[in-house]
């Protein structure tokens, strides 16, 4: 797979792994972004995503997002995002496969914003506990914004 400008966002091809975790607290995950401009979408940008469209990809078990997602594999305008599952506060894995969730940048009082997908759907301004693990894939923009 490879890196995809939706929106006017460029998305990695990779989501994180710190530490052979791949699914982290919102605290660590505010913590991972990149030199070069990448960081973790904003809610916002994770509804604007969801917008596109979506498929499930009941080989790879995860979703398909943008305008060509039907065309799973084959897509050349869409992102694809694994359904690693979610981790409760005491480190339980769980719905691996089934499930996926990415935390966006975006706090929402002692809450962080997510999207959330499963095969059916993709719910994409769900808020949950920080202390919970959820999958994080990082963003830049197209054109870096000029600081005066």
């Amino acid at each position: 797979m490879k890196q995809i400008e939706l929106n006017g966002l460029i998305w990695d091809d990779k989501n994180i792994i710190l530490n052979e975790k791949n699914l982290l607290n919102w605290e660590v995950a505010m913590s991972c972004p990149k030199s070069d401009g990448w960081r973790l979408p904003t809610i916002d940008e994770l509804k604007a995503l969801a917008e596109l469209g979506s498929t499930w990809d009941n080989v790879l078990k995860g979703r398909w997002f943008g305008p060509d997602s039907e065309l799973l594999g084959e897509s050349k305008e869409s992102v694809f995002l694994p359904a690693e599952g979610w981790m409760d506060r005491n480190g339980t894995l769980d719905h691996v496969g089934y499930y996926g969730g990415y935390w966006s940048a975006s706090p929402n009082g002692s809450l962080a914003h997510y999207l959330s997908f499963y095969s059916g759907v993709a719910y994409p301004a769900g808020n949950d506990h920080r202390m919970h693990g959820f999958s994080v894939r990082l963003v830049k923009d197209v054109k870096p914004s000029v600081k005066r």
